[in-house]
């Protein structure tokens, strides 16, 4: 064999193809691989920024001559490294059409240099051909296609892609895009090793992806620092190494060598390279060949040191301020702060900063990380942010430096005003994970003075939205004489000043704000007891109770340096990042994306129409219509927007509305994103199991709310599957929430997997959580669920929501087809647990 290093652009240079063989597996990568890939991908970027001329090894490939290679045409089989291959010409994809809204000329630039061989015919234009089963996805993304529906991973491998550049591109950069087509083409590293015609390719493959179990990087470090120690060796393991080993665990290990690589490299650390940047620093230190085994040890002992910093980080058991707002920390999950964090700890104990300067600085990364959640900012960037803060803190100031290093307006750590608007008018339900959001009320309840402790461990205190988010009749004509109902009522009712802590959110529900008063009167929590005093609750007490809320937040979490401009007033980035996403064939609508980013539909459909915005077609009005003022921001466009969109997959009916079915909301658009208030709300707000004591009463709600709206029959229908699906033993959860719900379950694994949900008016399958368990975690198994579903009449599930949570109408239980379909369904799904290794649904 052959071998040498080259990058993608070498691989793929001139008239040539590499092919796919059919034996090889579909191409598999999804988020968490593609994450990693693009991680690398930034760090490259942020050092060329730093005109480093860096690169980064990806990997190897192995190629053997093709069934068409000869003198006049070269064509190889990709034996090894299909998927880091075939995601990189998916990325080149991304990269083209991200640039073509700017210039056109990107589309022919791209395709002839890298992705077509201009003048081969049939499959041989394509510089790469997946195997069958990726192939006319990949062939459609090449060709700037609509997908279609298709089994292959690479459509979501493209929306990846897009979603990333699209938060990435910064306008005030002319040049971040173009870094990025650089990186992937020039600065990704493989090793392409040739196999000749009478080479066995498997041997070499086996041998590349050898079975054996892998040292980790700790490991290596490890044998590395102690082959420097020969006479010293095991004085150093016993007194240094092996109780900070014990002090902090494998994972904790793992974590030091990487904080450590921080601290010394600020960002231009990388966590895949702990090994290799230790081994650098390292031979910095044995550089000298006098008293090599004294220096080697220092360097144990102030990884030693350090792992005592990073155990009071974990583990902060002392009653002081400082352990106090760890805990804090930790419950926030702000790991990415912890570098800094730990400079801070170690300016404390060389004594070049006080207790006081210390807990100062937290009070700036706490207000930092909170600011931007209420403001809904990405958290995408937080790594970066506070690796590179590391080497900026010194002894002068610490705390006045990390303000400073926190403070620009690119930042978006915003300023009181902004702040103040921000409590106002986002969908604070939608930011952050649900513990965030109880930290958030947590510090407010405590500007009170409570005397009464906010235990966020004990499940049964709950976010409760005073305005409740399945309104009433009672609470419509409360908002009906401050403006249009529905528009304040989804303008206002995720909003923090709406929001508060209680444990009886199953009691308080939806019912009337005359009875939640003397619910919340009751309370121990002084935030509840201001709300009890008011008469009444619409628009204006809501905005009252944001703006006080406002003024104590301020006071907490104090505000960034007044450095220059404040930025712009709306980041986008939230907003293009979810149109990237929108799966093929599905649609959303003005009010789904204000909801997501915590806007109005107005200066939504204001942006869309004036900016080149990928998917902004796919926005429709409430009604599923294309908006009458719908205007390609292209002037020369001249496509028929509804061809455009059958094309793309969405059915339209006669009057050109699109299918309901294939609508995304903000909650699916919160889940494609990855948000962590995107949880699954009906999951966290199901009554447990052993919650036997509320069980009559959440069923009672349900049934009632489930006749109120569908009648009787619907009541009867799913009344009657329930009592089938108990009578073989199964359990039945009920949902606290205003809006009552149930759920046939199973227990597997040991957690409790629902597979259908019923509410007052649908049938929800809940694709979204059943992706994270197995064996459901495997999307052919969702897809012959959903299948399965489909065959009911009038029941069509999208393949597009296979990692969403499609519905139909809970009237349609009422036909003995559809009832059957679905007891069918749920006796399937309970032989695949058993199937899987787990205990029968009975």
């Amino acid at each position: 064999m052959k071998a040498n290093e080259t990058t993608l652009r070498g691989l793929i240079r001139g008239e040539q193809q590499l092919l796919v063989p059919l034996y090889q597996r579909p191409y598999s990568w999804e988020r968490e691989q593609l994450a990693t890939l693009w991680n690398d991908i930034e760090l490259q970027a942020d050092r060329i920024e730093q005109g480093k001329d860096n690169s980064h090894f990806l990997g190897s490939v192995v190629l053997a001559p093709g069934p068409d290679n000869s003198p006049g045409r070269s064509q190889w089989l990709v034996v090894d490294g299909q998927q880091r291959l075939t995601t990189l010409m998916v990325a080149l994809c991304a990269l083209r059409d991200h640039q073509i809204a700017e210039d056109p000329l990107h589309r022919d630039r791209i395709n002839e240099t890298h992705l077509i061989n201009k003048f081969s015919p049939g499959d041989l234009r394509y510089r790469l051909l997946p195997t069958q089963v990726d192939r006319q996805a990949f062939k459609n993304c090449v060709e700037g296609q609509p997908f279609g529906d298709t089994d292959s991973l690479i459509p979501g491998a493209y929306r990846f892609f897009r979603t990333k550049l699209v938060a990435i591109d910064d306008p005030a950069d002319p040049h971040d895009i173009a870094r990025i087509e650089s990186i992937v083409l020039n600065r990704l590293n493989l090793v392409q090793i040739v196999v000749e015609d009478d080479d066995n390719a498997f041997r070499i493959f086996e041998s590349i992806n050898n079975t054996g179990m892998r040292l980790s990087q700790v490991d290596l470090i490890r044998n590395y620092v102690f082959m420097h120690l020969p006479t010293r060796g095991q004085y150093v393991y016993d007194v240094h190494w092996l109780p900070m080993q014990k002090l902090l665990g494998p994972k904790g290990m793992d974590q030091l060598m990487y904080l450590a690589l921080i601290l010394d490299r600020g960002d231009e650390a990388q966590y895949n390279d702990t090994y290799r940047g230790h081994q650098e620093l390292l031979r910095a230190v044995t550089m000298d060949n006098r008293n090599v085994e004294d220096r080697v040890e220092g360097y144990v002992k102030d990884l030693a040191r350090r792992a005592r910093y990073l155990h009071q980080i974990l583990e902060p058991s002392g009653e002081t301020e400082i352990d106090a707002r760890l805990r804090f920390l930790n419950e926030w999950k702000g790991n990415t702060a912890y570098p800094v964090i730990m400079r801070l700890l170690e300016l404390r104990d060389s004594g070049d900063a006080t207790d006081d300067e210390i807990v100062e600085a937290q009070r700036y990364i706490e207000s930092f990380l909170v600011r931007r959640l209420i403001g809904g900012v990405s958290t995408g960037s937080l790594n970066k942010i506070f690796m590179r803060l590391t080497r900026e803190l010194t002894e002068e100031k610490p705390a006045d430096t990390l303000r400073a290093g926190l403070s620009p307006a690119r930042l978006y750590w915003s300023s009181d005003e902004r702040f103040r608007e921000d409590i106002r008018s986002r969908a604070f339900y939608w930011q952050g994970r649900t513990a965030q959001q109880k930290l958030v009320l947590r510090r407010l309840e405590e500007s009170y003075g409570a005397k009464e402790a906010v235990e966020l461990s004990d499940k049964k205190i709950t976010i409760e939205h005073v305005l409740p988010q399945s309104p009433t009749a009672d609470w419509l004509e409360q908002l009906a004489p401050e403006g249009d109902v529905g528009r304040l009522h989804k303008e206002l009712v995720h909003s923090l000043g709406n929001l508060t802590l209680s444990g009886y959110n199953s009691e308080l529900g939806n019912m009337s704000f005359a009875k939640k008063r003397d619910f919340l009167s009751r309370s121990g929590l002084v935030m509840n007891q201001e709300i009890a005093k008011r008469e009444r609750w619409g628009k204006t007490e809501i905005y009252s109770r944001a703006d006080e809320l406002a003024a104590r937040a301020i006071e907490i979490w104090p505000s960034p340096m007044d450095v220059g401009p404040v930025g712009p007033s709306r980041d986008w980035t939230l907003l293009h990042a979810a149109l990237a996403a929108l799966p093929a064939g599905t649609w959303t609508t003005y009010g789904d994306l204000a909801e997501l980013i915590g806007s109005h539909a107005v200066p939504v459909g204001a942006h869309l129409s004036t900016s080149q915005v990928f998917n902004a077609h796919r926005v429709l009005t409430v009604t599923g219509q294309v908006s009458k003022g719908f205007r390609w921001v292209d002037e020369e466009d001249d496509r028929d927007i509804h061809q455009v969109l059958r094309a793309e997959g969405i059915k339209l009916d006669d009057a050109d509305r699109a299918d309901p079915g294939q609508r995304i909301s903000a909650r699916e658009l919160a889940e494609l994103l990855d948000l962590p208030g995107a949880l699954n709300l009906s999951e966290v707000e199901l009554a447990a199991g052993d919650d036997h004591a509320d069980v009559g009463e959440h069923e009672k709600r349900f049934f009632q709310q489930l006749g109120d709206a569908r009648g009787p029959q619907a009541a009867g229908a799913v009344s009657r599957l329930l009592d089938w699906w108990r009578g073989r033993g199964g359990e039945v959860q009920f949902g606290r929430s205003a809006g009552a719900s149930c759920a046939p379950f199973v227990k597997h694994g040991g957690e409790t997997l629902a597979m259908v949900r019923f509410y007052a008016t649908t049938v929800e399958v809940p694709f979204g959580t059943l992706k994270k368990r197995a064996p459901f975690n495997d999307p052919i198994l969702r897809d012959e669920l959903r299948r399965r579903f489909n065959e009911a009449p009038g029941v069509e599930l999208p393949s597009a929501k296979l990692e969403l949570y499609p519905s139909f109408e809970i009237d349609l239980m009422v036909d003995e087809a559809v009832w059957d379909v679905a007891v069918a369904c749920l006796d399937w799904c309970a032989a695949q647990m058993k199937t899987d290794g787990g205990p029968s649904a009975t």
